[in-house]
């Protein structure tokens, strides 16, 4: 109990250090870039596999409520929707919130924002297969409506998710 929790508060203030040092220290040109496109790509996957799992239609009472806790977005939901979590208003802020920093379209379009300032991969400024896929991707979540969201649907968009990962890798770490 009290030496868990004492590990895992030290853990918590070194991860937190090193995240401050990464976003104020670290000068932004494409080591930065490459490190917060990772960590946009881990936190939409890993959104899209909790609401993959929370908002299952089968998934037990209270679960809704449990991922928009993970999302840190309580006080977010509490004033946008004034009532209690439902699954369309959690894949709502979650998934397809373009202003919330923990929702999937969020991390999406930051994905984006780096690829862009990353050098080109392709002559005459053509668009490459990774933008194709992070704009396909945005598009298809900007034009999506919570209730389409099924698990099935999660489940592509982690696939489509990592095959952007496998684009990115096989662009720039060859």
């Amino acid at each position: 109990g009290d030496d868990a929790a004492q590990a895992l508060s030290i853990l918590l203030r070194k991860i937190s250090g090193f995240s401050g040092l990464v976003h104020e220290n670290m000068y932004h040109f494409a080591g930065w870039r490459f490190l917060s496109l990772g960590r946009a790509q881990e936190r939409a996957d890993n959104m899209l596999m909790l609401l993959e799992t929370f908002a299952d239609p089968e998934a037990a009472a209270g679960a809704l409520q449990i991922a928009i806790e993970v999302g840190d977005s309580v006080m977010t939901h509490q004033r946008r929707y004034r009532f209690g979590p439902s699954r369309d208003t959690t894949m709502d802020l979650l998934l397809l919130d373009a202003h919330n920093p923990r929702a999937v379209l969020y991390q999406i379009d930051q994905m984006r924002h780096h690829v862009s300032r990353l050098p080109p991969t392709e002559p005459g400024g053509r668009m490459s297969a990774l933008e194709r896929a992070l704009l396909t991707l945005d598009t298809d979540l900007r034009v999506a409506a919570p209730a389409d969201m099924d698990s099935e649907t999660l489940a592509g968009l982690r696939n489509r998710l990592a095959g952007v990962s496998d684009l990115l890798s096989a662009s720039y770490l060859r």
